[in-house]
């Protein structure tokens, strides 16, 4: 019996260690075009004030980047900000899908067009990355669009339906994945990402 309880000890303490390591274990952040995603390049933070304009999933799907990126390409993951990725718009989107994504931490979006039901992936970076340490309104934007998105998240979780959202956000090139694209991606690689604000928008049109 003491011997029970000796290894009961034991386990109950590597279990609370994990906990607590677990918790102050800073979020993996991603790298491929890092400062593009997080707005932290030299471009990036001019974008949050700048406004919106209206545009639509089938709209921004349907753009061909000048060039095709690779997502297993170093140089390509060091692309500065391109054509395409130096505005703001606001779409109206069906949000199908959310995972959190244990590559990068961001928020993974699978947005659906309202009209034709083609989708693109939207992105809420994590505002725990030390990526923000010297981006502090960043920090406190992305905190609080996480917070919107675990909103819809929640909704979708106890609903079991998608749901209707006004999405501001910068539209993004991704890389083109070998094998399978991530869920939910465009065929040229368009994203929104990142996304600024996210809002339930059930009666929007």
């Amino acid at each position: 019996m003491k011997t029970f309880w000796k290894y009961g000890i034991v386990i109950a303490f590597l279990v609370f260690s994990f906990i607590v390591i677990a918790q102050h274990h800073p979020p993996r952040c991603g790298k491929w075009r890092w400062n593009i995603k997080t707005l932290t390049d030299q471009q990036g933070s001019g974008l949050v004030t700048k406004i919106p304009v209206k545009s639509s999933i089938d709209e921004l799907v349907n753009e061909k980047p000048k060039n095709f990126l690779s997502s297993t390409s170093h140089s390509d993951g060091q692309e500065p900000r391109t054509w395409g990725e130096n505005q703001v718009v606001e779409i109206i989107a069906i949000v199908e899908k959310v995972k959190h994504e244990s590559d990068d931490s961001d928020f993974h979006l699978v947005l659906a067009s309202p009209v034709s039901g083609t989708t693109m992936v939207g992105e809420i970076p994590d505002p725990a990355c030390s990526t923000f340490d010297n981006f502090p309104q960043l920090r406190e934007l992305f905190s609080k669009t996480r917070q919107q998105g675990m909103k819809i998240w929640k909704k979708i979780k106890k609903t079991g339906t998608p749901q209707r959202v006004r999405i501001t956000g910068v539209p993004f090139w991704d890389g083109v994945h070998p094998g399978n694209n991530p869920t939910g991606a465009s065929k040229y690689c368009r994203e929104i990402h990142p996304i600024l604000s996210i809002e339930s928008s059930e009666v929007a049109k």
